[in-house]
């Protein structure tokens, strides 16, 4: 009897607690210039609308601070600044700081200590790094602000936030950097980069690290290249260097033979190349889910989000399958069970909502529901 009324107890308090839990979603709104909020309630599969929130045009890149109180916004329309809402305890968000960048940024993420902004400018060929005060405010006198050469694309340090990597998608080249977590300064490695050239114009683009290390003790980065098609993975050192090996296609083979090889696209805008004998490749965006066993790749001209298997052995990616999903598939995000993958498409004005079969893999669309116009970030607060 005794045995009964404990495990009554502890079932009620594990449901206790997972009717407090939630999980917040946020997609910027590029054309509309707002962000969306949505609340992903797991135990019901949808997504709840919570409400718009006027961002600034052309509201793109977004970041949540560390104790999920904070999202952290990068307009890239004129004056280019970040924007900082707080994170209400329902979901909604209350804007409280706008502070200038010094150019238009592609990609924001937070070093791993949460006290440093770091943001990406394709067009300025630059990065810079903002410290955080202890409201959440960004601090508007960079750090230090790294001019880096063709078309820097995104930022992130890695898990041990001792090194900082930053792609080229203008130069073919991965930029590696060691950085100083105290006073958010970085110096360049030696080597300063890596080529990424298997192929000339790869466009190295979107990258996310591996949550652990390989059966063999390597910790694997996985890199999106945008015009070649392609996910390099390389492996890091001890002093924060990155060896290239494989270079895996990132599509269904029967989808990517009607397309050719991708083109940079100019500054003036995604839709104004010249015509081509095939649908150009174009890809956005990649992540991993938390246990490490499945990747994710979304690529715009076709409108499809690719899934891989990881290889806990060597960390290497095999095709699971292409699913097509919201037209011009920008940023997608996975939520901390791995259960869940949410996508949105610049030319949609919908997301999707997706489970993810914990033993394939495999997608499974579970419901759109409406978003802004030129939808392209998101952003799961857990």
């Amino acid at each position: 009897m005794k045995k009964t009324v404990i495990a009554a107890g502890m079932m009620l308090f594990a449901s206790t607690v997972l009717a407090q839990e939630k999980s917040f979603v946020y997609v910027s709104n590029g054309d509309s210039g707002t962000v969306t909020a949505y609340e992903l309630q797991k135990a019901q599969r949808q997504l709840k609308p919570i409400g718009e929130y006027p961002s600034g045009l052309k509201s793109m890149p977004m970041v949540v601070s560390q104790d999920n109180k904070t999202l952290y916004v990068s307009v890239r329309s004129k004056p280019y600044h970040v924007s900082a809402w707080h994170i209400q305890p329902d979901g909604s968000l209350q804007h409280f700081a706008d502070t200038p960048l010094p150019e238009a940024m592609a990609y924001v993420a937070l070093d791993k200590s949460g006290k440093f902004l770091l943001s990406s400018s394709y067009g300025g060929d630059l990065f810079s790094i903002n410290r955080i005060a202890a409201d959440g405010k960004v601090e508007s006198a960079p750090v230090q602000v790294v001019h880096t050469g063709k078309r820097a694309h995104s930022i992130q340090t890695d898990p041990s936030n001792q090194f900082l990597y930053v792609p080229l998608l203008g130069a073919d080249q991965l930029l590696q950097y060691r950085f100083d977590s105290h006073s958010g300064t970085v110096t360049a490695n030696t080597p300063a980069f890596v080529n990424i050239q298997r192929e000339s114009a790869t466009g190295p683009r979107h990258f996310t690290f591996a949550p652990q290390r390989d059966e063999k003790g390597e910790l694997n980065l996985y890199l999106l290249t945008e015009m070649a098609g392609n996910i390099s993975r390389l492996t890091l050192s001890k002093d924060g260097t990155l060896t290239e090996h494989e270079a895996t296609p990132s599509l269904d083979p029967a989808i990517a033979a009607n397309m050719q090889r991708g083109e940079a696209r100019p500054l003036t805008g995604d839709d104004d190349l010249p015509k081509s004998a095939k649908p150009r490749l174009w890809q956005a965006d990649i992540h991993i889910t938390p246990n490490g066993r499945f990747l994710y790749s979304t690529e715009r001209t076709s409108s499809h989000i690719t899934a891989f298997h990881v290889s806990p052995n060597d960390g290497r990616l095999t095709l699971i399958n292409s699913t097509p999903t919201e037209a011009q598939p920008r940023g997608f995000a996975i939520d901390n069970s791995g259960r869940y993958l949410i996508e949105s498409g610049q030319k949609s004005t919908q997301i999707s909502l997706y489970s993810i079969d914990q033993t394939t893999g495999k997608l499974t669309l579970i419901e759109r529901v409406p978003t802004g116009k030129g939808a392209n970030w998101v952003t799961i607060v857990e």
